[in-house]
């Protein structure tokens, strides 16, 4: 008799096709199981975070803590992209996130390493500030 691993291939893909439609996001677990309740699919919860885990071994999401609340969110690491190797950017208006990848990044970590010798860890390094468009709400 076969073993059910606990959730189905269908919701699997949804969880995986939620992340890709919030790809510039980061998203909780609580972001995921009330999506999939809209779509009437139950998922246990530690189904969730277990398939989440299995998807940041694989490098397809990138897992990061909250500053404000100390919990874990998840961020799709776009296929082709260098996600793990450059920093990334929050904006603290919209929440959308940004890719800093340039060339100016090599030479900014080789900066931090040479003279403050401090060895940047990118995946989990987020740069916090208003983009474009919120910045020009901002009353100065």
């Amino acid at each position: 008799m076969k073993r059910s691993s606990g959730y189905s291939t269908e919701k699997r893909t949804q969880i995986l096709e939620y992340l890709v439609e919030h790809k510039d996001e980061d998203v909780s677990v609580k972001d995921i199981e009330k999506y999939l309740a809209s779509k009437e699919l139950s998922v246990n919860v530690t189904t969730i975070y277990r398939y989440l885990d299995k998807l940041c071994g694989e490098g397809t999401v990138m897992k990061r803590i909250d500053e404000k609340s100390g919990k874990s969110t998840y961020q799709y690491a776009k296929p082709n992209q260098t996600c793990h190797n450059h920093i990334h950017m929050k904006c603290s208006g919209c929440g959308k996130i940004y890719h800093m990848d340039c060339g100016f990044m090599d030479e900014f970590k080789k900066h931090i390493f040479e003279h403050h010798e401090f060895l940047l860890d990118c995946k989990t390094s987020m740069l916090h500030g208003l983009c474009n468009k919120c910045s020009k709400t901002v009353i100065i």
